[in-house]
């Protein structure tokens, strides 16, 4: 959080940054901006002049937002500037993983001027079928840059995008096509009670053993033990992640030690840019409230909610 984006608030109210434990300030909270803290009934009992929890991120499965609007407090999120960023990073984690960049970096530092062994060979992206979990605002994005890469391109949404498929030649496919004939699976789906475990054991026993799956969406969303014996056992080429059912991960989390696995640390959104303009939308929904003014960036859930 840039302090003098944040600072600007200063003028509207007292503007206070919590580390840690947040209890003894809450209780006087008219605004909270948040990271990943939980916001939930119990949250709320203890922060009773809370008026908006405005979330810096796109996500917002930290935030229980039937409990908000239960207490009448706005929950905001940061929807529409890190598309490009995640986008990138999502493409990065391609290419990283399909010309072995993490690999070949360590190759290079440690073994290559002792030519003791050559380091294998990575794939091409031309002529592959790149299959997108989720046309939203970051699957868009994505498809958008695959453009110059000569792939097919196909996805799974539970809405139709027509102007995305006449634009990019996209199709629209059912789940189970789209598990079968990518070669590369990107997943950009929200995490909700039916995304939660979507990529499981039977899932991925779909995928061809020659597809590599990406996440930078929601950790949750892949079955994390299931993704590690599809690894271990060869069902799948290969992974990269840069999200993780528990966050941050563990050390010793299997994934971290299999040579056809690449890891993010929940850092695709993290460019100087992107972060300035989530500060700024983030900055922009408490001064709204603070002024009296509906927040603009609402979650889609509370869009229609009368406070």
């Amino acid at each position: 959080m840039p302090e003098d984006v944040s600072d600007t608030l200063k003028e509207l109210a007292e503007v206070v940054y919590l580390k840690g434990d947040l209890d003894e300030r809450i209780a006087v909270a008219s605004a909270l901006l948040v990271g990943g803290e939980r916001i939930d009934a119990g949250f709320l009992a203890k922060a009773p002049k809370l008026g908006i929890a405005a979330r810096f991120g796109v996500g917002y499965d930290n935030v229980d937002v039937e409990a908000c609007t239960a207490r009448k407090v706005y929950a905001t999120h940061t929807p529409d500037v890190l598309s490009g960023a995640v986008a990138d990073h999502t493409w990065a984690l391609i290419l990283g993983f399909m010309r072995r960049i993490p690999e070949a970096g360590a190759y290079t530092r440690t073994e290559w001027a002792k030519r003791e062994r050559r380091l294998p060979f990575g794939w091409d992206m031309e002529g592959k079928v790149l299959g997108i979990l989720g046309l939203g605002r970051i699957g868009s994005e994505a498809l958008r840059r695959s453009q110059g890469f000569g792939v097919k391109t196909i996805y799974n949404d539970l809405v139709e995008k027509p102007g995305l498929e006449e634009a990019y030649g996209v199709k629209r496919v059912d789940l189970d096509t789209l598990l079968h004939e990518s070669d590369v699976l990107t997943v950009h789906v929200p995490l909700t009670p039916l995304t939660r475990g979507m990529i499981g054991a039977e899932e991925l026993g779909k995928m061809k053993a020659s597809a590599v799956l990406v996440n930078t969406s929601r950790g949750p969303v892949i079955d994390e033990e299931a993704l590690t014996e599809a690894l271990k056992s060869g069902k799948i080429r290969g992974a990269a992640l840069d999200v993780f059912e528990e966050e941050p991960t563990p050390l010793d989390n299997p994934l971290l030690g299999m040579d056809n696995f690449v890891a993010t640390p929940h850092h695709a959104s993290a460019t100087w840019e992107t972060r300035r303009k989530m500060a700024e939308t983030a900055v922009a929904n408490i001064r709204a409230y603070l002024e009296g003014r509906r927040p603009p960036n609402l979650v889609p859930e509370q869009r229609d909610a009368e406070f």
